[in-house]
């Protein structure tokens, strides 16, 4: 029989620290992405479109793949068990392996325009820094939470509870786009329609990108509550997810069929505001591509983007489904009475 307790209750310092470091580390990588991308434009015009997207590539990877590794060991004991040991190396050979493409990228796209030798030099440099930043980082905030114990804040997702994150979701989203209708209205007025039609489109895309951001600071909660359902370790998670989500026939001992239990009353409804957030960038990413094609100024890097999303979406959605589906399924194996109890989105 599952448990079912209100969330609010528990202790909420470590959880601060950790959705502050969260917050602060997803805009650090944003900012250091899409000034490195300004950088290496500025510092190399009339640069052929592929080579500037195996730039962009590169960079994303050198600056994104130290933070997959700080996420990881500020989350998870990754030195409990032998498991979470093993899974924990085969994460770490995988971001080692990207980072490595990247580095090799950005010297082939350096030498290829001619672009001044520091570009591959910081960016390798940077990567290496962030690298051991966010594992420094990570270890630190585990410890830190270590240091601060508090009661599991495992419990189930209520109705209630999802449709109070996705009314925070919605008004993120009305009240950006508001917003930009306000600033544009107030702004443009004396522009061209077509023009203006262009920054609503614009304010479209942003509000998209606000509600992603929204839907991922709303998940955050249940992400910790599927951390205690395997109590922190990465080893147990990867076996639990392997049998909830991926429908594989592992055998669990009575433990680790509690903790699937578990994972897969909270896991749905997580799967689901993660596909959210997958959608709504997507979306606006290709907003922001209908209005270059749109206006005549699309290259064959807009278009190979666009595709590219099209392509991502039709990957991603029918997946996460599925593994909702299956999560849902392991949920409801054992009959259970307790009000609120399914996870639905």
């Amino acid at each position: 029989m599952l448990d079912s307790k209100d969330p609010g209750t528990q202790p909420t310092e470590g959880k601060n620290v950790r959705v502050l470091a969260y917050i602060l580390s997803l805009l650090l990588a944003t900012v250091i992405t899409v000034g490195g991308t300004v950088l290496i434009s500025l510092q190399s015009p009339h640069v052929p479109d592929g080579l500037l997207l195996l730039a962009i590539a590169a960079l994303s990877v050198l600056v994104y793949g130290p933070l997959v590794l700080g996420s990881l060991t500020a989350s998870w004991d990754v030195a409990r068990t032998p498991e979470s040991r093993g899974a924990y190396r085969r994460w770490l050979w995988a971001v080692t392996g990207l980072e490595l493409f990247g580095m090799i990228a950005i010297i082939v796209y350096a030498v290829s325009v001619r672009a001044p030798w520091w570009i591959p030099v910081v960016s390798i440099a940077g990567a290496v820094t962030l690298a051991a930043l966010g594992v420094m980082v990570g270890r630190y905030l585990l410890r830190y939470e270590e240091a601060h114990p508090r009661p599991s804040s495992w419990a189930l997702v209520t109705r209630g509870e999802i449709r109070r994150k996705i009314a925070i979701v919605s008004v993120t989203f009305v009240g950006v786009f508001v917003l930009a209708v306000v600033v544009i209205t107030i702004f443009g007025a004396g522009v061209e329609a077509r023009t203006r039609t262009g920054l609503l489109l614009y304010g479209l895309g942003f509000a998209l990108f606000a509600a992603g951001f929204a839907c991922i600071l709303v998940a955050l909660p249940l992400n910790r509550r599927l951390r205690d359902a395997v109590g922190r370790s990465l080893g147990l998670q990867r076996k639990v997810a392997r049998v909830v989500l991926a429908n594989k026939r592992i055998d669990l001992d009575e433990s680790e069929q509690a903790a699937a239990m578990k994972y897969a009353a909270v896991a749905p409804t997580v799967l689901g505001f993660t596909l959210a957030y997958l959608v709504l960038l997507y979306l606006g990413l290709g907003i922001e591509q209908l209005i270059q094609l749109s206006s005549g100024e699309g290259n064959p890097f807009t278009i190979g983007i666009s595709v590219f999303l099209v392509a991502a979406l039709a990957v991603f959605v029918p997946i996460n489904l599925v593994r909702i589906r299956r999560a849902r399924q392991y949920a409801r194996s054992e009959p259970r009475t307790e009000p609120g109890s399914l996870c639905d989105l």
